[in-house]
C-alpha cells in the first residue's frame, strides 16, 4: 500500500535532529504558499479514502529533503511545543503571513497541540488553521478568536465527528469525495471532490473552490472561509446533518 511505502520511506529520513536556531518551520505549499508539515508516517491515522486521496504521499512532500525538514519539525514540537511556537510566531510575523496553516502534511499528536496553544495567543491578529483527522488531539485545543479546527471526514470516518459536537471552539467538517463519488448537498461545510475534478457535476455554494479550478495556486488565500469563519458558521446550520451520521 501507499501509505506503508511512505512509512518505510519516512522512516529511512528520520533522524534526532532538532529544528535549527533560525530555521524557518514553514515549508512552501502550492494551494496555501506556506504551510507547516509534519511526517505523516508519524502522525496521521489515515482511512482508505485519505491514502487514496492525499496529495502529501507523492511529489515533492516525499522527497528526502522534505522528509528531513518534516522529522526536524516534530522532533522540536516534541521536545519543546513552547519554543517552537515561538518560533513559528517569530516566522509568521517574519514573512507577514495573514494565516498560519497548521497539519499541511501530517497530523496532530500531544506536544503539536501544546504547540498550538502556546502560539495563537501570540500572533492573535493571524488565523490559525488547523487540519485534523484526529478528535482525540483536536478537542484538546483550547478556543481561541483565532484558531479554526478544521475535521476533515469521508465515507468511512463519520463517527469520529461524534467527539467534536462537543467542543466549543471554532470548528467544522469537510467532506472528501473518494473516486467517482458524487456527494449530497449540503454534506459539509467545505466539500472537495477526488483529484478537485468534479467531472460534470455542477458546483454548489459548499464546494471548495479549488474543485475545478484553472490553477489551484494560492486558491486558500483567496477564498479564505476556512479561517475567517465563514465554514465554522455554515458548521451550525448543518450539525443536524452530521449528528444523524455519527
Amino acid at each position: 500500500m501507499k501509505f506503508h511505502a511512505l512509512q518505510a520511506k519516512t522512516a529511512a529520513a528520520e533522524t534526532v535532529e532538532l529544528l535549527g536556531d533560525d530555521e524557518n518551520p514553514f515549508s512552501t505549499n502550492k494551494v496555501t504558499g506556506h504551510s507547516l508539515n509534519y511526517p505523516i508516517a508519524a502522525t496521521c491515522t489515515p482511512t482508505k479514502v485519505c491514502v487514496d486521496t492525499c496529495y502529501f504521499m507523492c511529489g515533492p512532500a516525499t522527497w528526502p529533503a522534505s522528509l528531513k525538514k518534516q522529522w526536524r519539525l516534530y522532533n522540536a514540537t516534541v521536545a519543546d511545543p513552547k519554543r517552537v511556537a515561538s518560533v513559528v510566531a517569530k516566522w509568521a510575523t517574519r514573512m507577514q503571513l495573514d494565516f498560519v496553516r497548521w497539519n499541511g502534511g501530517g497530523d496532530l499528536f500531544a506536544q503539536s497541540v501544546e504547540c498550538i496553544n502556546y502560539a495563537a495567543p501570540l500572533m492573535p491578529d493571524i488565523p490559525q488553521w488547523v487540519v485534523t483527522r484526529l478528535p482525540q488531539h483536536a478537542v484538546n485545543i483550547e478556543p481561541a478568536a483565532n484558531v479554526f479546527v478544521h475535521f476533515s471526514l469521508d465515507q468511512h470516518s463519520w463517527t469520529r465527528a461524534a467527539a467534536m459536537r462537543e467542543y466549543r471552539g471554532n470548528w467544522f467538517w469537510s467532506y472528501q469525495c473518494d473516486a467517482g463519488e458524487k456527494p449530497e448537498k449540503s454534506l459539509a461545510p467545505v466539500v472537495f471532490y477526488d483529484g478537485y475534478d468534479p467531472a460534470d457535476e455542477p458546483l454548489n455554494g459548499d464546494d471548495c473552490p479549488l474543485n475545478a479550478a484553472d490553477d489551484i495556486a494560492g486558491t486558500c488565500g483567496r477564498c479564505r472561509r476556512c479561517f475567517d469563519g465563514s465554514a465554522a458558521s455554515r458548521a451550525k446550520e448543518l450539525l443536524p446533518i452530521l449528528s444523524g451520521r455519527i
